[in-house]
């Protein structure tokens, strides 16, 4: 993956550069050592056009990957150093550094360097918005953007048996729990410093947020979609112009078209594009697209794509690790084009984020406590359910099921609604929707206005009823553009400026709390919006699997292979999602431990 990476150093250690070698992962990647000393050394891997800027003075040195987009140079650069130097000190005015954190708008990781100490310091944003690894054992750190530069270079002992099941039911591990033993994830808002005298790390949660009390739950919906707007349109403000051209990723949904009204209304140059496919693309999602860009006269292109390869699926394991599913590789075609027409110095602008913070998040039915939160967070996110997962990995459902219950217990909020709505945020979209984020800039810089500071901030503080039935969502877009909210909303076929939105999302609620009932009508209504595709599990994904299952011995030290077998058998009776979760971990063990793997003697294959 693109950016950072770093590592203390001593005098056995083999070449730094070197290290870095495996994660340049195309020609145009460039690997290099950017500070290297006695007590440490970091550097980059990234194309030319990737946001990094170092900045330095005497005592301090400081690398910023990412962007802040609230701050003109002269003053960033001075900021950085100063908030290096909290960072660094033992004693570092932590206060300080959250009051900044809440105040930046921006995704970024912050290393930092003390030169006569030889003092290490990572801080990244709020939310986490650049995933970043890191392992310590009391002798070596290493932190990574890429958790493939840790299991090639850090005493790394294997595959965490509980991280490997929870990422087989959800998609992603909790917290900091990675696949791999020793690997942490570094936590949002988070200040993390290397002491090179005693080898000792601190990490300082600088911020939570907390989804208990909202703050405007006072204020009328009218007026709170008002103050959503003024902010939405200013962070679309912010992210325009820093490339040399603003890319709209834009669906039929409403949370790109939202992202299109917001930089319409501020009058930004842009660029809407939309991927096309029989296979993977409803043709209604297209349509609507189309209908947008001509309302708001935007420049509009349509780029048809085809489906991934096993060299696309090889690409997404090697620089993805596992973090993310394959079953959505189709879009690799669609970066390429992107950049082939453009170029890499383009600012890709999607929607991510719109689904997290406007909608009304909380359970779609009571739960008394937190044992009915585990089995609702099961029931709702799983890929595979408990008891296949158990099978598979060999852990008890009851210890799955623990690990579960133990992660919610480190929420701040106290009550089962929040704790779920902070589920969402922190697990589903900080492990998991995050690391998809991140898949977009291997291409080029990828962001949203979604996740703006100051919009999120407010967003997550309007209350759950005014969220309830897309009643806020629906207010926040036909403030921010009545012709984005005249068009249908694809999931329901009917305008959402509309009495038959409002009645279709009441019904679409009330479904949600039956979800057998839910499962039946839902490819009724699929039909009928037109949102069906073509799109089928290939006989050559199974035989993959199946191949990796037989060729690769630690496959059968992390997953019973006689369950894979078994699960394989009975696909018929489990969706696309599920093969391909398990195909995502059984290619990236593959990949860690075989000399060639399948994906890579297979790079021609068509998967779908």
């Amino acid at each position: 993956m693109v950016g950072v990476t770093g590592r203390t150093t001593s005098s056995d250690d083999r070449s730094f550069a070197a290290s870095l070698e495996p994660l340049v992962h195309t020609d145009r990647y460039e690997r290099e050592v950017v500070h290297e000393s006695s007590s440490c050394a970091v550097g980059t891997t990234a194309y030319p056009e990737y946001p990094v800027r170092i900045v330095e003075d005497e005592d301090r040195w400081v690398c910023l990957e990412g962007r802040i987009y609230d701050r003109p140079d002269d003053v960033l650069e001075r900021e950085l150093l100063e908030v290096a130097t909290d960072v660094l000190a033992a004693d570092g005015d932590e206060a300080f550094l959250t009051e900044w954190l809440l105040e930046t708008d921006g995704e970024f990781l912050l290393v930092a360097v003390d030169k006569d100490s030889g003092r290490l310091g990572l801080l990244n944003d709020p939310l986490a918005r650049l995933p970043t690894y890191y392992f310590h054992d009391g002798e070596t750190f290493l932190f990574s953007r890429e958790l493939r530069y840790l299991i090639n270079e850090a005493p790394i002992e294997g595959f965490d048996p509980m991280g490997v099941a929870q990422c087989l039911l959800f998609g992603y591990s909790l917290g900091d729990r990675t696949l791999v033993q020793g690997a942490n994830r570094l936590r949002p808002g988070t200040k993390l410093t290397v002491d090179p005298d005693c080898g000792a790390i601190t990490e300082t949660a600088l911020h939570r947020f907390d989804f208990g009390e909202p703050t405007f739950a006072d204020r009328s919906r009218s007026r709170n979609a008002s103050e959503l707007v003024d902010r939405f349109e200013r962070a679309c403000r912010r992210r325009s112009g820093r490339g040399s051209r603003d890319v709209i990723s834009l669906s039929g949904g409403l949370d790109s078209r939202s992202v299109l009204a917001g930089y319409s209304a501020e009058g930004i140059p842009m660029t809407a594009a939309t991927m096309a496919s029989d296979e993977f693309v409803p043709p209604s999602d297209v349509e609507i697209a189309r209908e947008l860009a001509g309302e708001l006269e935007v420049d509009w292109q349509r780029y048809e794509v085809g489906p991934p390869n096993g060299s696309d699926l090889d690409r997404i394991i090697k620089t993805k690790n596992g973090q993310i599913g394959l079953l959505t590789s189709f879009i690799l075609d669609f970066f390429r084009q992107l950049r082939a027409e453009y170029d890499a110095s383009l600012t890709y602008v999607t929607g991510d984020g719109g689904d997290k913070v406007l909608p009304d998040l909380t359970p779609a039915r009571p739960l008394a406590d937190e044992s009915e939160l585990v089995d609702y967070i099961v029931e709702e996110n799983c890929f595979l359910s408990l008891e296949q997962v158990a099978r598979i990995t060999g852990l008890s459902a009851e210890a799955i099921r623990r690990s579960v219950h133990d992660r919610l217990c480190m929420y701040p909020e106290s009550d089962p609604d929040s704790k779920y709505v902070h589920f969402l945020v922190y697990e589903r979209g900080v492990n998991f929707l995050f690391e998809g984020e991140d898949r977009n800039r291997f291409f080029f810089w990828s962001t949203t206005p979604f996740y703006s500071s100051d919009f999120f901030r407010y967003a997550m503080n309007c209350p759950p009823d005014q969220k309830a039935r897309y009643n806020l969502y629906r207010s926040f877009l036909s403030e921010l553009e009545p012709a984005a909210a005249e068009l249908p909303h694809p999931d329901y076929g009917v305008p959402v400026a509309s009495t038959r939105h409002e009645a279709a999302a009441f019904v679409d609620d009330l479904l949600s709390r039956y979800p057998r009932v839910f499962d039946a009508v839902q490819p009724i209504v699929k039909s009928i919006n037109g949102l069906e595709t073509d799109s089928q599990l290939r006989p050559d994904t199974v035989d993959c699997i199946r191949t990796q299952v037989e060729q690769c011995e630690a496959v059968d030290d992390v997953l019973s292979t006689d369950e894979l077998h078994a699960f394989l058998d009975a696909r018929a009776d489990h969706d696309r999602t599920s093969v391909y979760r398990l195909f995502a971990l059984t290619s990236f063990i593959d990949d860690v431990h075989s000399s060639q793997s399948v994906l890579e003697s297979r790079r021609d294959t068509v998967f779908g």
